[in-house]
């Protein structure tokens, strides 16, 4: 086989030679010639796969050895131009064939990219129709990939095509849409605030309308350091790139309109049958939306095989699942030992059970790294039951006490701060993305340079006396009252090192119009007392014996968060700002608390 296919390769090489190929054309050409060779597997490029309007999009298909006989499928359908080979390989390796797609108006897939996922749902489906139909597929299709790649499988499992199996979606959150109330289309609102670092950066870098326009500006990197705070917010789009894309639209319609629905992303009656193994990051700005994604795909079922949505979280930034190496990492600036876990047999082990009908094991329900503790544990349930809530009490000597402040407390002290949105807390750290400036590291940052702003009103425990974990979603209720019409009030949990370093965990924020639901915006009457809840964002974390627990309340995280102007307007259509007063409530009936679910652990600590 082989001389023959050699003496073969030969008379077209020559033929091609004379045929005068450009010298990029023939080396594609060669490199998919000589693949069975190099590296076990056929390739066929730029497939042009009709959509039901005649689109056409074009699609690289990659098959086993020499191309030869029937394979289970996997599609990777991307914005991005192509997909990393060793994602591919590891696939073709174990014999499935693996299908890559440009999305609609990118690279050389034909049609307008309207936005990032108008199209995404009978798109894919259109091409699962065609990968079935063809002499070199079976029957099963699963789908993977992390982020745009993963959210968009969520929104093509909402279609239910009945030759999708079974998919792995990673940092995939942002497909939720109004579904569990979120609202948190392409993870870029979070409580109903705009994560303007996000959303600001993804659209101008990659979210061009016309994927053949001007490339983004030479000075695009100056740009954003120089607009980011220009007011309004729905001007910003014409300040940083020359051509349209999707950001103007997410700012100009409310998150109840029924402008999303045509968007793509999940609504509250769909139904799913494909079973998932959901991959996030504790670091991802949508981590709390994968494990509410699995939730509601679960109970909406329209096969049975849907009931199996697996949640397995790693303990880094956006998809970096898998990525990590054992032993001792840092996630943004802190370090903790790692206990590695073989991503690639996870990812083989899932397609074989639903593809090829092997008795491999299912993951438990939910698996996660626990930080600190050098463990992967596992829940049936999630937060798991040996967590049990527990109330720390901001008290009026800045501590978080378990006993419960009395009435003279709330009477004789409060926190009151002024929040100036032209003068906002700066971001340092968390889930932090795009905005292409150096002082914008994701993860958990010392947080300690915040500690001097008179608009950060810190609280902590004493000293632990023993190790204590949390596993679950911290939980900040607080009484608060402000002097304008709208303001926001953010909390940001943090781990107090004895060393002096002080590292944020998660974050997050309320804002006061969204206090009754994001369905049901109210302005606040000015000095007003108002009971708010703020779910902080899951995660498995071991304080350890010597350090605190901390929170820090505030107003404003900028940029990661799109300010509010107070001014009770439309907070991206307005260009004035106003000063609020605002005020934290203790003790008696308005006793603000932090609820933390947590499980005493006596297990030795990783190093400090």
């Amino acid at each position: 086989m082989k001389p023959l296919f050699i003496a073969a390769f030969l008379v077209v090489l020559a033929a091609g030679a004379i045929a005068g190929l450009k010298a990029n054309e023939l080396k594609l050409w060669l490199g998919d010639v000589t693949m069975p060779l190099r590296e076990g597997m056929y390739r066929s490029r730029n497939v042009m796969v009709p959509m039901r309007d005649g689109v056409r999009l074009a699609t690289d298909v990659y098959r086993p050895g020499w191309g030869n006989g029937q394979h289970p499928v996997i599609l990777i359908r991307t914005t991005y131009g192509g997909v990393p080979f060793k994602e591919v390989k590891q696939f073709v390796d174990q014999d499935y064939a693996v299908v890559v797609q440009h999305v609609r108006g990118r690279y050389y897939s034909e049609g307008t990219y309207e936005s990032p996922y108008w199209t995404a749902g009978r798109d894919g489906y259109d091409t699962i129709d065609w990968i079935v139909s063809q002499p070199w597929a079976t029957d099963r299709v699963g789908t993977f990939g992390c982020s745009y790649l993963g959210e968009s499988q969520i929104i093509l499992a909402a279609e239910n095509h009945p030759n999708h199996i079974a998919m792995i979606a990673m940092g995939a959150g942002g497909a939720i849409g109004k579904a569990m109330d979120s609202y948190g289309y392409f993870g870029v609102f979070e409580n109903g605030v705009l994560n303007l670092a996000s959303s600001l950066g993804w659209f101008t870098a990659e979210g061009a309308k016309n994927y053949k326009v001007t490339p983004r500006p030479d000075d695009y990197e100056d740009r954003m350091r120089q607009f980011m705070d220009h007011l309004p917010v729905s001007e910003l789009n014409d300040k940083m790139v020359p051509y349209e894309t999707g950001f103007d639209g997410f700012v100009n319609h409310p998150l109840t309109d029924s402008w999303w629905d045509k968007e793509g992303y999940i609504h509250p009656e769909d139904e799913f049958s494909v079973a998932t193994l959901h991959i996030n990051d504790w670091f991802d700005q949508t981590a709390h939306n994968t494990f509410r994604l699995a939730e509601h795909m679960a109970t909406n079922t329209r096969h049975p095989r849907a009931k199996s949505q697996h949640v397995l979280i790693s303990p880094g930034l956006h998809c970096t699942a898998g990525k990590l190496s054992a032993g001792k990492i840092t996630i943004g600036e802190m370090t903790f030992e790692y206990a590695e876990k073989d991503f690639q047999k996870v990812y083989i082990d899932w397609f074989d059970y639903w593809l090829k009908d092997k008795e491999e094991e299912l993951p438990s329900p939910f698996e996660y790294y626990a930080i600190h503790s050098g463990e992967w544990r596992q829940t049936s349930q999630w937060p798991p039951l040996s967590s049990q809530n527990h109330r720390f009490y901001l008290a009026s000597d800045n501590r978080l006490q378990q006993d419960k402040p009395d009435k003279l407390a709330q009477d004789s002290r409060l926190y009151e701060f002024s929040y100036d949105p032209s003068n906002p807390v700066p971001t340092i750290g968390g889930p932090i993305c795009c905005t292409f400036r150096a002082e914008d590291k994701p993860g958990p940052l010392d947080q300690t340079a915040l500690g001097d702003r008179q608009d950060v009103i810190s609280f902590s425990t004493d000293t632990l006396e023993n190790d204590t974990e949390l596993e679950g979603n911290a939980k900040a209720v607080l009484y608060v009252s402000t002097d304008a019409l709208d303001t926001d009030f953010t909390v940001k949990m943090i781990d107090h090192y004895p060393n002096g370093k002080s590292y944020n965990l998660q974050d997050g924020v309320v804002r006061l119009r969204y206090r009754d639901g994001i369905h049901n915006p109210q302005l606040a009457e000015p000095g007003a007392v108002y009971r708010i809840e703020l779910e902080l964002r899951p995660i498995a974390y071991r304080f350890r014996k010597g350090h605190r627990i901390g929170i820090q309340i505030s107003s404003s995280n900028f940029p990661r968060l799109a300010r509010n102007l107070n001014t009770g307007a439309n907070e991206y259509h307005d260009d004035r700002t106003v000063v609020a007063t605002n005020r934290i409530y203790l003790g008696g009936d308005t006793a603000s608390y932090l609820q933390l679910p947590l499980r005493s652990s006596n297990t030795s600590s990783d190093q400090q």
